[in-house]
Parts: C-alpha cells; structure tokens; sequence
C-alpha cells in the first residue's frame, strides 16, 4: 500500500523526487569530492590507484563481501598496495561502478595519471533489448580515458571492439585470475554420494536458474537423486523472482533437490563450491567470468554454453554445449543436451578433475596475474 503511494507520487512529482535524488546523491559523495583534490601524481616507481566503489579508500578485504570485478581488485591491492593521494597510475575496472567515476578520471587524467582500463563484457541486444546503447554509455565513456587496455578475454576484445569503440591505444589480453591455494582440491570435506551440480554467482537472468532446474529434471531420469546448489541473488524483481523459483519446484517435483545459499564472501566460496561435482554454467554469452576458474582451481570441471568467453576459460576441462551465437538473441540448448553433457562429464570426472586443477595452475594463478600487472604498470610508466 505504501509503495504504491510512493510510486503514485514519484508518477505526479518526478522532478520533485529527482531533485531528492539528485541532492542524497550530492551528500553521499561529498567526502569523495573534498578528498579528491589531494590528489597528485608520484614521480617515482609505480604507485596505483584503483578505482573501486570505496575510492579514494582501498578496496574492500577478502572477509568482506565481493563479486564480479571487484574481486581482482582485491586481490591487486594486496600485492600491489592502493595509493592515494600520491599516485602515478589509476586503475579501473569496467563492470565495478563510482559514482563519480568520470569526475575521478578527469582528475587523474589532468594530474597526468596513466589510466588502464580492465574491460569486461558489453552490453548487446540479446541480453539488453534496444537498451544496449544506452547501457554502453558509462562503459564508451571510462574506456576513452585508457592509456592502456587490459581485456579479460578475446570475446571482451571482439564485444568491445564491435560495441564501443576503444581508443587506439596498446592492448593485451590478460584472464582473470585465481588464489590456487585458497582454491584447491584440499578444500571442502568431500563430494556427496549423490550427483550434485553448482549453478554459481548471481542469477539476475531467469533463463540462467530456468535452465539449471530444467537440466536436473532431465538427469532425474537417470540419476533421481541428483542435487543442483544455486548460489547468489536472483533477479532484481524479487517477489516476481521468489514466486517464479517456488512455482517453478513445485511443478517440476525439485523441492527436495535444490538448496539455495544467497550471497557469500570470497573467503567461505571454497568449501561452499567443493559440496558439488562440477558447475553448471547456463550464461548466455559470458565474457569472462572468475567463478570459472575458482571451480577449476577446486578441480571441478565446467558443463556450459559454447560461447562468449568462457570456452577459452574451460578448454578441455570441461564440455561446452553447441548453441548458435548471436548478438541479438539468446539461444539456449536443450535441457537433454546439458544433461548429457553432464553425464559425460561425470562419467570421466577424474580425468576432467585433473585437466580443471592443472588448467588453473598454468594459465590462471594470482602470481601470474599480479606479474603481468607490474611489468605492464611499467610498461605504461616508461611509455
């Protein structure tokens, strides 16, 4: 009753409630806007500045709570400590957000900061409708900044390239990386009996949680007791996404089969990932996601969609199933068709378990990833 007040209100006054807006937004980030001025850049070595939400302070610790982009912030700041104000290059990454971002970098940029830009994925018409652009817009705007970009993976070059426009500037890509020691076979007290599937992260996507339940209803013609975990958020409507997963059970006889654990800290991922055999991945298109190469690292192999990013993250440590690529429409297989997958998997889940684990430690460890930072932090310096 009181929501639909509101929203009456805000339909009658929108530049009353803009204003509102405008002025709690002006509050939030005053203390950015005073300490912003202080800073200067360093003459010496390299000194780096990363552009987390909680800028000018550090980014947040490994026991707080972290996903997406800003975990290898995290994992950066440790190695390579945050600096402010004193400064010579500041480092962004594209899918974590400041409310002040461009005041930021035009500041560095002024102060004669050098700007590297992680670039994640873009926005697209299969996911984002005719919204993409718009979408885009924060994304074209920070990228113009880069003195140097860094891209997760080919796809996040490819989608960057076709959707917003980089600077001519140097490049490489770099995978995102993974802790292999906090992420290791070790972890965990041990797979179930039963045949139990992860479906990681965030689930702001209902095709995502509606696959993963349709592909255990198919392997409980084989296996009627597998278990499927699902982790994270649902979709952003949450009562709609609440009413949808219940009904959803309930028509499919899942309710006993399914465990949902909400949002978690990098440090409990470990032994929340190791209760599965594998992770089922049923993002469309996924440029380059990290919780790929933590189950990996865990030695468990990836059961997912063939495209986007995530088939140069998996290689052979896993099974990617066929869909047809398309910027403008998501297409998804069959829910027999992961099964399947999964049974092949499975069925070979040591082998698959040993290429997960020797995957990781080749081509994704955080000393690797923290290496590569320093040399092209130079790089850029002495440019």
């Amino acid at each position: 009753m009181i929501r639909n007040v509101l929203n009456s209100f805000k339909r009658t006054f929108p530049n009353f409630f803009r204003a509102v807006f405008a002025l709690r937004d002006w509050v939030m980030t005053l203390p950015t806007h005073l300490k912003l001025s202080a800073l200067q850049k360093a003459d010496t070595g390299f000194a780096v500045s990363y552009l987390s939400p909680h800028f000018p302070e550090s980014p947040v610790k490994r026991s707080q709570f972290a996903h997406g982009g800003a975990v290898k912030l995290t994992y950066l700041a440790e190695q390579i400590p945050h600096q402010f104000p004193l400064a010579n290059v500041l480092y962004a990454v594209s899918s974590v957000a400041h409310p002040l971002q461009i005041k930021i970098l035009e500041t560095a940029k002024r102060k004669g900061l050098k700007v590297i830009v992680n670039q994640n994925g873009v926005a697209f018409p299969a996911w984002d409708g005719t919204n993409y652009r718009a979408s885009n817009h924060s994304l074209k705007q920070l990228i113009s900044f880069a003195d140097f970009i860094i891209y997760q993976s080919q796809f996040c070059k490819d989608s960057a390239e076709r959707y917003i426009s980089p600077p001519d500037v140097p490049s490489e890509i770099i995978y995102n990386p993974v802790d292999t020691r906090l992420f290791s076979p070790d972890t965990g007290l041990g797979k179930p009996e039963a045949l139990t599937l992860l479906l990681g992260g965030n689930q702001y996507e209902k095709y995502r949680l509606e696959l993963a339940l349709q592909t255990l209803k198919a392997l409980h013609r084989d296996v009627p007791n597998a278990r499927l975990i699902v982790t994270g958020n649902l979709w952003l409507s949450y009562d709609e996404a609440e009413a949808w997963t219940k009904q959803a059970l309930r028509d499919m006889n899942l309710n006993e089969h399914v465990t949902f654990t909400g949002t978690y800290a990098q440090t409990d991922a470990p032994a929340l990932y190791s209760q599965a055999h594998l992770l089922l991945h049923t993002k469309y298109a996924d440029p380059s996601p990290g919780l790929v190469l933590e189950t990996l690292a865990l030695g468990m192999p990836v059961v997912h969609l063939d495209n986007g990013g995530v088939p140069e993250l998996v290689g052979d440590a896993g099974i990617g199933v066929h869909v047809e690529h398309d910027w403008n429409k998501i297409n998804l297989p069959s829910p027999q068709a992961m099964a399947d997958a999964v049974m092949q998997v499975y069925a070979r889940r040591k082998e698959f378990s040993q290429k997960a684990r020797q995957r990781a430690v080749d081509l994704f460890s955080l000393e690797k990833f923290v290496a590569k930072h320093k040399e092209i932090f130079e790089k850029v310096l002495n440019s």
